[in-house]
């Protein structure tokens, strides 16, 4: 597993831009994510911050073998809750993107909406600022699962949200719900889905729970406060989600997200089909060429960095041919499409039919994978057990 080109093939394509706003109004007690309580200062601070770093990367030469013309087609604020931010800010941080960076026409710009943080004058502030998709961060749509997570919304805020939006203009919604929380029955998901489904929404990302280390739900689990998830029915949850959403009309296109035909996430899509990400923001991530990087964590030291004209790096670290390799092998294969072994292959000089016999041929007979025309694609029964194929391969 040695040799290859200095430029990745994949990196000429065109870049995606991640902007993580870590901040919330409360923590859900699911949440492992990097987040900090608002506050007016923090936000006008934070937001030049990440000013800043538009700047460091448009001008900066990260790597030797990049100069600073990417080409960028997405922008994706994430969180946290960047719904939290003012329109304005997130207006400002748009036009410093389209200003510093070469961005394509008909970029995909998502944000994601807590259905708490918002009403219909934001969202149609938004809508004027450039953002054209919007990811509603719904969950549930029932009051005393809601409640059960520590949301801050009900089904009632939700469903105002979702109309709300497209009152604003918004003709690109995505609806995220959990299955699998700890109280949840068969029942009530699919009161949920069914909701969901009468909305219309142009794009479903529904995620089977997965107890984070260090959360306020690994804690109440473990002192008995809470029940541990039942594998069982999640599994019997996921096969009813799958079966239901695609009789709907949607394509089931990744292991946890469905979307109406034309309406995959552009920018969700460059993880899994191994393409350039630029992070920014605190405890963001990127990877660019054969380097993955991730940004600092603190605040403080996030905006000091910048103050100082340093990009605000944690970690940069180089990858080995057979590193990013994993890595995409890993991504790709949670397209229900699978992977095409031999595009990876050639652009990391591998030879990954022997490296996937090696690793995980004694799961082919139980039917988690299949190998066909140089494709490797996970089964449906596969999707679910993902995580014992994927771990062969870290």
């Amino acid at each position: 597993m040695t040799g290859y080109d200095p430029v990745f093939p994949q990196d000429a394509a065109l870049t995606g831009i991640y902007v993580h706003v870590p901040f919330c109004r409360g923590r859900c007690n699911y949440c492992g994510f990097v987040t900090y309580p608002h506050h007016p200062d923090l936000e006008e601070n934070y937001v030049k911050a990440l000013t800043r770093e538009i700047d460091l990367w448009a001008q900066t030469e990260v790597l030797p073998t990049h100069s600073r013309s990417f080409q960028v087609d997405t922008l994706y604020f994430g969180g946290g809750t960047p719904s939290i931010l003012r329109p304005a800010s997130i207006a400002q941080l748009i036009d410093a993107w389209q200003e510093r960076f070469e961005v394509v026409p008909d970029p995909e710009i998502t944000v994601e909406i807590n259905p708490a943080t918002v009403k219909v004058e934001q969202l149609k502030h938004l809508r004027r600022a450039g953002v054209n998709r919007a990811s509603l961060g719904i969950q549930s749509f029932e009051d005393h699962e809601l409640i059960a997570m520590g949301r801050r919304h009900n089904a009632s805020d939700a469903l105002i949200v979702f109309e709300d939006a497209r009152v604003a203009g918004f003709d690109n919604i995505s609806i995220d719900l959990i299955a699998g929380f700890p109280g949840q029955s068969m029942a009530s998901l699919r009161r949920s889905l069914e909701t969901a489904l009468d909305l219309n929404p142009e794009h479903l990302s529904i995620y089977l729970l997965e107890v984070k280390e260090g959360t306020e739900l690994q804690s109440r689990i473990r002192e008995g406060l809470m029940q541990a998830p039942d594998d069982d029915l999640a599994a019997s949850l996921y096969e009813y989600i799958c079966e239901t959403v695609k009789r709907a009309g949607y394509e089931h296109y990744e292991i946890s997200n469905f979307a109406r035909h034309g309406y995959f996430s552009r920018h969700n899509l460059k993880y899994w089909q191994d393409a350039t990400y630029i992070g920014l923001g605190a405890a963001a991530h990127g990877m660019i060429g054969r380097h993955r990087y991730s940004n600092v964590q603190d605040l403080d030291r996030y905006g000091q960095l910048l103050a100082e004209g340093q990009l605000p790096f944690h970690s940069f670290t180089e990858l080995t041919p057979e590193n990013r390799f994993r890595d995409a092998l890993i991504m790709g294969a949670r397209l229900v499409q699978g992977v095409d072994l031999q595009l990876l292959g050639n652009r990391y000089n591998i030879d990954v039919e022997t490296f996937v016999r090696g690793t995980v041929g004694d799961l082919e007979d139980s039917g988690l994978f299949t190998m066909d025309g140089g494709r490797l694609a996970l089964t449906p029964r596969g999707r679910l057990l993902s995580n014992v194929i994927f771990a062969r391969w870290v």
